[in-house]
């Protein structure tokens, strides 16, 4: 048997299923692992409390060394909440560059902030209606709109687009921006971007520093571009099936996909084996 630690999952495309639904087998060996002392770790670009909801699931809280990374790296929380470390967000002046590059290229842009969020429909998806009916949001034409006081509460922000537009003009941002930005496909039409020194990666790499847990133990599923440095980084990256391409090509394996329980199934084959 594979001597496992930590397992770390993204959440969207990975642990989940398009109906956000952890599946009864792969939490089944998920919590068996877990009590045999194997830390469980949520890794997304959602937030710590979004991220609870299913660490409650899995019964998280009852194990001090498991853990969430959310916002895509931006800050590490243990079972209980607490914040282990936080890196330096997004800025009003990341915004204004952000905003000009969504309006020239014809994307729709979020932007997440604690308590709202405002998208700007530069791109005419119809992202309003499609998404975020349970959370305050504002439809906004400038980003001068927005309130000065937000600025210092930006969590993230997010490119939506057709697949089309999205294969052709983002791997020439993420060349072009690469020295400011980390500008990662997250769906085929969604696209997050934070901070370049913040990523799932390097969260990963601070977190088993916190622990002192071996890089070689962890175990890491994802299915994201935001995903592919946290595969490199842990001894055992999984891409699941439904993953881009860009991520198959660096992971160690390649594991069924979320609806049909590419972790649980990947993990069982390494306890029996």
């Amino acid at each position: 048997m594979k001597n496992i630690d930590m397992i770390v999952m993204d959440m969207d495309g990975t642990l989940l299923t398009s109906q956000q639904k952890i599946l009864p087998y792969t939490k089944e060996i998920l919590m068996h692992l877990q009590k045999q002392g194997v830390a469980l770790v949520l890794a997304s670009g959602r937030d710590v409390s979004s991220l609870e909801y299913y660490g409650k699931q899995l019964d998280m809280d009852q194990y001090p060394q498991s853990g969430y990374i959310v916002l895509n790296g931006l800050e590490i929380y243990n079972s209980k909440k607490e914040c282990l470390h936080r890196e330096q967000r997004l800025k009003r002046d990341d915004l204004m560059i952000l905003n000009e590059i969504a309006q020239t290229s014809c994307f729709d842009m979020i932007i997440f902030f604690e308590t709202c969020l405002y998208i700007f429909d530069y791109g005419h998806t119809g992202i309003m209606e499609e998404h975020f009916i349970d959370r305050e949001r504002h439809m906004v034409h400038d980003i001068y709109e927005i309130p000065e006081h937000l600025f210092s509460t930006i969590k993230k922000v997010a490119f939506v687009q057709s697949e089309t537009m999205m294969s052709e003009k983002i791997p020439i941002l993420q060349k072009q921006m690469s020295s400011r930005f980390s500008i990662c496909r997250v769906e085929k039409d969604w696209v997050e971007i934070n901070p370049v020194h913040a990523s799932k990666g390097q969260a990963l790499l601070k977190l088993t520093q916190i622990k002192n847990i071996s890089l070689d133990n962890v175990v890491a599923f994802g299915n994201g571009e935001n995903d592919i440095d946290m595969l490199k980084i842990a001894g055992t990256g999984i891409a699941m099936d439904n993953s881009f391409d860009t991520v198959k090509e660096v992971a160690d394996a390649i594991c069924e996909d979320n609806e049909h329980d590419g972790i649980g199934k990947y993990l069982e084959g390494e306890i029996k084996c």
